[in-house]
């Protein structure tokens, strides 16, 4: 039977500690660096990870919305069913709420001021040569966004909600 030379115990010692941390002893500290981010990469990436998925779901919605509003000018005329059609058909979601309604009012610097419900009636806020009828589409998700991990002091869930108001005449 072959015998392997025996070793004393500081001698096997040696050679294990050499061909871990190697011989002159700072192999090691790439191992433990690593150990130390570890961590902190993998957090990190999931953290980034739930922003993007956050950010597409987001454009997805108002998306949505602006499809309703982009049929609404190409109609002309005011069809809430086919506009909520054109909402639910522009998104991978299947349970968004799609809802739009009509005005009246003028442009401003800022948005729409709202006038009245139907144009040709008396406004103080508009001139009678700057009321158009507009369309405002909303699209909302019937469930808000949970994202995968949990920040601390920010709330579990976000709205999602979407508006693009168009003038149509």
């Amino acid at each position: 039977m072959f015998r392997l030379p025996s070793l004393s115990k500081s001698n096997a010692w040696r050679s294990i500690r050499a061909f871990v941390i190697g011989v002159d002893g700072t192999s090691g500290s790439a191992l433990v660096e690593f150990a130390i981010f570890c961590p902190v990469l993998i957090i990190l990436s999931i953290y980034t990870m739930d922003l993007g998925l956050f950010m597409f779901n987001k454009m997805e919605v108002q998306y949505a919305a602006q499809a309703g509003a982009q049929y609404a000018i190409g109609k002309v005329s005011y069809d809430a069913t086919a506009i909520s059609s054109a909402v639910t058909n522009a998104t991978r979601f299947t349970a968004i709420t799609p809802s739009s309604s009509q005005f009246c009012g003028c442009p401003t610097t800022t948005g729409v001021n709202f006038c009245a419900a139907a144009c040709g009636s008396t406004c103080t806020t508009c001139a009678t040569t700057a009321q158009g009828h507009y369309v405002t589409v909303t699209a909302t998700p019937t469930t808000p966004y949970t994202p995968l991990a949990r920040f601390p002091g920010i709330p579990s869930t976000y709205d999602l909600t979407a508006k693009s108001t168009v003038r149509i005449r």
